[in-house]
């Protein structure tokens, strides 16, 4: 780590504990399954207790690897946050990696909207008004990608992963991320994290509260739409958002997004 390294100022008091290594993303983007890929294969690799799988600082450290860290930069719902007040600077950054992770933004305000209404209680109306909502709707999400595209070169090494290609792909995407952090896994124990970390495992997980972090518990033990590890599908987000909630999200995507909200083959032409 840097010798002039300081601990960033977190947005609810106190201060973030240091790292090398930042894996960032809008919340709800998919980062818990990856955080569980990533601590099973550790944890495998470096005999470490399995109480520990989502402590990724902490295994990290403990395997002599760069300090890792999972992080919302700023745009957690807890922090309450409007959109037009997102921070913009990324110095902090500047001597550190960052792997940004993103994921389709209209599943993304889904999982956003359960998590604020079954989780955290910070909004009671309805999924239209969320989507809406200058502090938890489109133009956050939105802002926050923005910035980071704009950003992604002040890092010292950037990676983008999208939620989808780790479904598409999950023994691969781990590996790269792996490979990001500097741990050298064989594809046996990758492959292994992958099968522990399915869904069906990590929802009981949850619902045992297995690994006792808040990390992974579920909000509601009687409503499925509180957990954590949910439902875990792409593009089921019209069961929730109407037609005319899509459009809405669609049309702000196509006039304020940039390559990380766009689905891959748009962003390819803009």
């Amino acid at each position: 780590m840097p010798a002039d390294a300081a601990a960033r100022p977190s947005p609810r008091g106190g201060a973030s504990p240091r790292a090398d290594v930042y894996f960032l993303s809008y919340p709800k983007a998919g980062r818990t399954w990856l955080r569980a890929l990533i601590g099973k294969a550790l944890v495998d690799r470096y005999a470490m207790p399995e109480t520990q799988l989502l402590n990724t600082i902490a295994l990290t450290q403990a395997a002599g690897l760069p300090a890792t860290l999972f992080d919302h930069d700023g745009s957690a719902m807890l922090d309450a946050v409007r959109w037009d007040a997102m921070p913009s600077d990324k110095s902090f950054y500047r001597d550190r990696r960052v792997l940004l992770m993103g994921r389709d933004i209209r599943d993304n305000l889904v999982s956003a909207y359960l998590q604020a209404t079954r989780r955290i209680d910070v909004f009671a109306g309805p999924i239209s008004e969320f989507i809406r909502h200058d502090v938890y709707g489109v133009e956050k999400i939105l802002a926050f990608y923005r910035i980071w595209w704009e950003q992604r070169h002040v890092p010292a090494a950037f990676t983008f992963l999208r939620y989808e290609d780790l479904h598409r792909d999950p023994a691969g995407t781990l590996a790269h991320v792996l490979r990001f952090i500097g741990a050298d896994i064989t594809p046996a124990t990758i492959a292994a994290a992958v099968e522990f970390c399915s869904f069906e495992n990590l929802r009981q997980a949850e619902a045992d509260d297995r690994f006792r972090t808040p990390v992974l518990r579920a909000g509601r033990g009687d409503d499925p739409e509180s957990f954590k590890v949910r439902k875990g599908k792409i593009g089921n987000y019209g069961e929730y958002l109407t037609a005319d909630d899509v459009a809405w999200i669609d049309a702000a995507n196509a006039a304020r997004g940039c390559a990380f909200t766009r689905p891959p083959d748009a962003a390819a032409h803009s």
